[in-house]
C-alpha cells in the first residue's frame, strides 16, 4: 500500500537556551537549563509552557517566560470530510509559533537588562511552490534594554519579512531596484561605511542571514566604550549581544530576539526568545 500524502507540521518555541564555560575566571560547564518549550509534533497539535524564572551561577537570570506552538488545519470540516480518506492534499493548514521572556540580566559589571522579549511567527502551508509562507508577527518586540544604568533603544522593522513571506519572493526582490532599499539594511548588503554591497549574504546558496531590527541607539548618553554595529553591540569587561536575527531558507525561518556571547571574566553563549516555523508535504 502507497503512503498517502500528508502534511507534517513543524515549529518550536525556546525562552532561553545556552552554556557557559568560564564563570568568575574558573573553567565551568554550566548548561542553561529551563523548565519548559514547545514544539509541534508531526501531526500538529498545541503545545504551551509557562517557565518560572531562575538564576545561572550570578551570570544570567530571568524572572519568567512563556513559549506556545500550535499547528492546526484551517477548516476542521474540511479536515473531518477527508480524514477516513486519509489524503490531506485539499487542506491548508497554518502554524504559529511565539516565546516571551521577561527580565533578563546577563553578566555581572555591567549587567545587561532587558525587560521584555517576544517572539512570534505565523505560517502557511506551502501549495504548488513548495515553500511555506512564514512572517514575523506584529507582537514581535524588544523593550526595556540597558547597560547597567544606560538606556538602549531598539527599533525593529519587520515589514520586509511579512511583505515577502518566502525565500523566493525576498531574492527576487533584491533584483528589483525599486525594492532593494526596503531590503539592503535588513539583509546586511551595506557596509560599515553605507556603500551597498554587490550581493546577498548566503550560505550553501540556500541559508540567508538578516535582522529584524532597523536601528540601534542610546536612549541618551552612551556606555563607555561600548560599541554598535548594524544589529549587535560590543560592551567592555561583558562580551557583545546580537538582536533580532532571522535565518530563512527555502523550507523554514528562524528568529531569534537576541543572542550574547560573553567574554571575561565570564564565558559563554546564550539567547533569549527564539522561534522556529515552518511545514512541508510528505
Amino acid at each position: 500500500m502507497e503512503p498517502a500524502r500528508r502534511f507534517v507540521f513543524n515549529g518550536h518555541a525556546s525562552a532561553l537556551g545556552g552554556q557557559l564555560y568560564k564563570v568568575r575566571n574558573k573553567p565551568a560547564a554550566l548548561v542553561i537549563e529551563v523548565d519548559g518549550a514547545s514544539a509541534l509534533g508531526p501531526t500538529g497539535g498545541r503545545s504551551v509552557a509557562t517557565i518560572p524564572g531562575r538564576e545561572y551561577a550570578d551570570v544570567v537570570r530571568f524572572g519568567g517566560g512563556r513559549t506556545r506552538a500550535e499547528g492546526l488545519f484551517d477548516d476542521p470540516k474540511k479536515a473531518f470530510a477527508v480524514g477516513s480518506k486519509g489524503v490531506q492534499d485539499e487542506l491548508t493548514s497554518s502554524t504559529r509559533v511565539s516565546a516571551e521572556l521577561h527580565d533578563l540580566q546577563i553578566g555581572r559589571d555591567p549587567v545587561v537588562t532587558i525587560g521584555l522579549l517576544r517572539a512570534s511567527l505565523s505560517g502557511r502551508s506551502p501549495d504548488g511552490s513548495g515553500e511555506p509562507s512564514v512572517v514575523p508577527d506584529k507582537d514581535t518586540t524588544i523593550e526595556g534594554v540597558k547597560v547597567g544604568d544606560f538606556g538602549l533603544t531598539v527599533t525593529l522593522n519587520l515589514r520586509p519579512f511579512q511583505k515577502y513571506d518566502t525565500r523566493s519572493k525576498l531574492v527576487a526582490a533584491i533584483d528589483d531596484t525599486r525594492q532593494v532599499k526596503l531590503l539592503d539594511r535588513q539583509l546586511l548588503m551595506r557596509g560599515a561605511a553605507g556603500a551597498r554591497k554587490s550581493r546577498l549574504r548566503l550560505e550553501n546558496r540556500n541559508l540567508i542571514y538578516g535582522t529584524i531590527v532597523r536601528e540601534i541607539h542610546w536612549t541618551r548618553k552612551p556606555y563607555p566604550g561600548a560599541e554598535i554595529e548594524g544589529h549587535g553591540v560590543t560592551i567592555p569587561n561583558f562580551g557583545r549581544i546580537v538582536f533580532g536575527e532571522i535565518i530563512i531558507t527555502a523550507e523554514s525561518r528562524r528568529l531569534t530576539m537576541a543572542r550574547f556571547q560573553l567574554g571575561s571574566p565570564d564565558d559563554g553563549y546564550g539567547d533569549g526568545a527564539d522561534v522556529g516555523c515552518n511545514g512541508s508535504w510528505a
